[in-house]
């Protein structure tokens, strides 16, 4: 009884000593001409407590006894404003909308205006909130983003210091922090992690094309976590903020239309922003914006004999690809958010959105099969669709003097599936596939019958390193294309994220700020996929079965749009002969059609492969953290805490055994509990008001990817394997030390550098070995955990404007970062299925420099801007078993935009853009940089618009 009387009185003393004291708060909001400002740096006058407003430009300072104050406002690139206010009979103080950059009028305006210009105001911003962020952080706003031709969310993030993106015809995909697989960065949005789902399933990579840039109000890169954010996120943590709702009726309309030169077609994006108050409580603001485009590629691609055992062999080419891609894309973007203020110390909000990708490809390729002499055409076309949406209630609280609530409900949900052909139901629906098989003889091969580059070629016969060309004996014809296989590819997967948070936030004194928090998250991951496959009868043998060419069917001129290859000559003018519509494809997959052409069936939905290929997963994790931010002085603070993770996961799938009596199939469950526990500590040391140093270690992870968990087993007696996924793998960890010094310089000039270690373990690979079953060997393949690894590198970065010089060079500035990483990894050696030893390589997809520059002009109504963004060569794929020689490695790539802009006045501005003006490549290849494996191009887009503010 003593020891429970002896709790509650701590507790109420803890919570509520502050009451004892004046119950008094003093809030307002900070704007600008722009909007809110967030991270402005706030406090009163001789008073320890530092605080930075938060996304929505809202502030609230408690615990503020009777008196005459002075509140201080800073913000990079304004003069540091002094308001006074007065706290009497302990009542509130609301200061309202304190506006930075308006003409005195207001009670609360600021008399010198610094920032006169768009750009600059953005730029306020970031170097505002990362100069005020407790951590290594960078910062994107909603106005640099709209400065440059980014319409999607990966295109966006491409310009901060350390990130690189992978593309997919040209647009940004894939998000990539410091060297680490895409998996490995959390992805965001408004501080929850968006759930995957694409048309490639495996991994929890999140496909940022389906983004459009112009929901987001702006980007944070947290390279160093507090515990606070979710632990999982190696990389670091990219968070998404979508528009907050204004202070006043708002409305912003952007339209535009363009050309892409690879497809010769328009492009055209609008976009429309409306906010207001309803009433002095309650404010919202809503967006939609849409992206139509046709996007293409052309491509060649060799594919090597990499894993024969004859050494000179290895290097043969078995297979010339000529892929031609046109896409017709759409993203749709829909944003609402409310905000309700209950009371100056009570606040509830709900925010949503939904976005569409619709990604309609045709592509038509041609394979050179130089070791089977033959031909393949394949004609294949399908809708991508990719849906995501996201709702979340929360609110804020005041609860006396030191404690403040948050908290949070949400449900997130992002969907893949091929939604072709049309005349299929929704759910028979998936990519079809037809190909066409013509017997072919090929010149130019080596002393042993097979196709290399000169360099790789016995005796020095073969292809220049530039490109490959078939040289073909006969033509390729329609009246010899024979129709092989009719193939359907169907794949629907979603993700579903149910979660609840609540944080904590205690001020024991004015030096010292306690959080705490918890949050429940269900994780819910279906994949349903399967290849079905026809056949002609007369290609199975039987007999009186009829035979179908490809000029039986409808067909359309090829290449599509114009020529093929043509930035290194057209090359391959000769091989290229008219392809079947896409209609004609829907119509293989007819009733009627398949018994007419004497299609059979060879592989359905309950094929070995098909059964294993689909599964169901749940993910629950529960995790807690505890948080301090200690201000040692004025000029030294460290944020440290833990943070802990539970994990429970359950995976449900297929077993397949095959022998020669059958086959047979169960449903198999596995799971696995664990606890992650990760300390993080962070530290900013003010060297000087502009020069701070900031430290950190962090405990970080990366859970495996989905098909890595999936138990689905294939056992097959006759080829003597074993193919298994594995549910009881350990995440991926990292003990991971950062350093970082800023110094920043004159109205919004910057410099900064760092250094990063990354103490890697637990990393994820395919394991070969071979086990014994009924006393025969069979060939196992799981993925397991290695040892360890090793990722370190260094970042510097500068944003410099030559206000000084004379003349129109006043309005020139620079912006530019640079990154170098390395790593370091052991990956098993094989030798007939057996692992032999280790050898070291860096981790896949890590590119050693990444560096970006953007030089500007600007005034206050002409705006010229040139982008480059540099990523280095890098191994893209391990080839275990064939050695260093036989890597896939991607080529150096540095693309360039440009972007100019005019304001006729305050409302109106003018715009153009270009993307990718140099028509840079996308070029992979074998081992060494002139064996060649993969050269596409993406061509240039362009746009030309207009924007209204009113």
């Amino acid at each position: 009884m003593l020891r429970r009387r002896f709790f509650l009185t701590t507790a109420a003393g803890f919570f509520l000593g502050g009451l004892a004291m004046a119950q008094t708060t003093v809030h307002g909001i900070v704007t600008d001409q722009q909007g809110n400002l967030p991270n402005a740096l706030i406090y009163i006058e001789n008073k320890a407590e530092k605080i930075t407003s938060n996304t929505d430009g809202s502030f609230v300072l408690s615990n503020i006894p009777d008196g005459n104050y002075r509140l201080v406002i800073e913000y990079t690139g304004y003069e540091s404003i002094y308001l006074p206010f007065i706290v009497a009979d302990k009542k509130a103080v609301d200061l309202g909308l304190i506006s930075l950059g308006e003409k005195k009028g207001k009670e609360n305006a600021i008399q010198e205006v610094v920032v006169t210009s768009a750009y600059k105001a953005s730029q306020a911003r970031a170097i505002t909130m990362k100069k005020n962020s407790n951590t290594i952080t960078e910062v994107l706003s909603a106005d640099a983003i709209g400065k440059l031709p980014d319409r999607n969310a990966a295109d966006a993030v491409q310009r901060m210091q350390g990130v690189s993106i992978e593309r997919d015809m040209g647009e940004g995909r894939f998000v990539a922090v410091r060297g680490t697989p895409v998996q490995w960065t959390s992805s965001t949005l408004n501080g929850s992690r968006m759930p995957s789902a694409s048309g490639d399933n495996a991994n929890r990579g999140v496909q940022m094309d389906i983004f459009p840039s112009e929901l987001i109000q702006s980007v944070r890169l947290s390279k160093a976590l507090t515990p606070d954010l979710d632990g999982d996120a190696i990389g670091g943590n990219v968070d998404f903020i979508t528009k907050t709702s204004p202070n006043k009726e708002t409305l912003a309309i952007s339209t535009a239309t363009g050309y892409v030169n690879m497809s010769k077609s328009p492009t055209f994006n609008s976009s429309i922003v409306y906010g207001n108050k309803i009433t002095e409580k309650l404010k919202f603001i809503s967006s939609a914006v849409i992206w139509q485009r046709s996007s293409a590629i052309d491509q060649m691609r060799n594919i090597f004999n990499y894993g024969l055992a004859d050494q000179t062999a290895s290097y043969s080419i078995n297979q010339l690809q000529l892929r031609d891609y046109l896409a017709d894309r759409r993203t749709l973007g829909f944003n609402y958010a409310m905000d309700y203020d209950i009371n100056s110390k009570n606040k509830l909000y709900f925010k949503g959105l939904y976005s569409q990708y619709k990604d309609g490809q045709s592509v038509r390729e041609t394979y050179f099969n130089f070791d089977s002499k033959n031909v393949t055409l394949q004609a294949r076309h399908a809708d991508y669709l990719t849906d995501l949406y996201s709702m979340q209630v929360g609110g804020n609280h005041q609860v006396g003097q030191r404690l403040e609530i948050d908290w949070s409900l949400s449900k997130a949900r992002s969907s893949f599936k091929f939604n072709s052909p049309e005349n299929l139901d929704d759910h028979d629906r998936g990519y079809p596939i037809i190909n066409f098989v013509q017997p072919m003889t090929y010149g130019n091969l080596a002393s042993d019958g097979r196709k290399y580059f000169a360099m790789d070629a016995p005796g020095g016969t073969g292809d220049p390193a530039d490109f490959t060309l078939p040289h073909n004996q006969s033509p390729v014809s329609a009246n010899q294309l024979k129709l092989n296989q009719v193939i359907l590819s169907q794949n629907r997967n979603s993700e579903t994220d149910l979660r609840g948070q609540v944080d904590l936030k205690y001020t024991v004194s004015e030096h010292f700020k306690l959080q705490f928090g918890t949050k429940f998250n269900n994780k819910e991951k279906v994949v349903d996929a399967a290849v079905l496959v026809w056949m002609p009868k007369s290609a199975l043998g039987i007999p009186g079965s009829p035979l179908s060419y490809m000029s039986q069917f409808e067909q359309t001129p090829f290449p599509f749009k114009g020529g093929f290859m043509n930035p290194i000559g057209n090359p391959y003018q000769s091989v290229m002969i008219n392809q079947i519509t896409n209609g004609q494809i829907d119509q293989f997959y007819n009733a009627d059609t398949q018994n007419i052409l004497g299609l059979q069936q060879v592989s359905g939905k309950n094929s070995n492969s098909n059964m294993t290929s689909s599964y169901r997963g749940t993910e629950n994790v529960w995790a807690t953290y505890v948080m301090g931010t200690w201000r040692v002085n004025e000029n030294f603070q460290l944020v440290g805490g833990v943070r802990n993770e539970y994990n429970d996961i359950s995976f449900y799938g297929k077993k397949v055994v095959s022998d020669k009596s059958g086959t047979v199939a169960e449903d198999i469950k596995d799971g696995k509990k664990y606890n992650l526990f990760l300390p993080m500590i962070n530290m900013k040391w003010k060297l000087t008001k502009d020069r701070i140093l900031r430290a950190a270690y962090t405990r970080s992870f990366a859970r495996p990817d989905f098909n890595d968990l999936n138990p689905g087993t294939i056992v097959n007696d006759l080829s003597n394997t074993v193919v298994q996924g594995n549910t009881q793998l350990n995440p991926t960890f990292s003990n991971n030390f950062d350093l970082m010094f800023e110094n920043y310089f004159g109205k919004l000039d910057l410099v900064t550098a760092g250094a990063f270690y990354k103490d890697i373990t637990d990393l994820i690979y395919k394991d070969q070995s071979i086990v014994n079953i009924n006393e025969l060997p069979y060939t196992f393949t799981t993925p397991k955990n290695l040892e360890g690894a090793k990722l370190y590198g260094f970042e510097i970065g500068i944003s410099k404007r030559f206000e000084r010089l004379p003349g129109f060079l006043k309005h020139l500035g620079f912006e530019g970062n640079y990154t170098y990483i390395n790593s370091e990894m052991k990956m098993p050696v094989y030798e007939n299925g057996k692992q032999t030893g280790t050898m070291k390589t860096t981790i896949p997809n890590q590119a050693k420099h990444i560096f970006n520059t953007i030089l500007f002009f600007e005034t206050s109504k002409l705006m010229l801007r040139l982008a480059g963004n540099y990523k280095g060569d890098y191994v893209s794929e391990i080839r275990t078993a064939a050695g260093p020689d036989h890597y896939q490695h991607f080529d150096k790539n540095f693309t360039v935009d440009a972007s100019t802009s005019y304001s006729i006045n305050k409302n109106i501005r003018l715009f153009a853009e270009l993307n990718n003006i140099f028509n840079e490549p996308n070029r992979y290849y074998m081992g060494e940089k002139s064996r060649v494996e993969n050269l596409s191009y993406s061509g240039i887009r362009g746009q030309l618009g207009v924007n209204f503010n009113f």
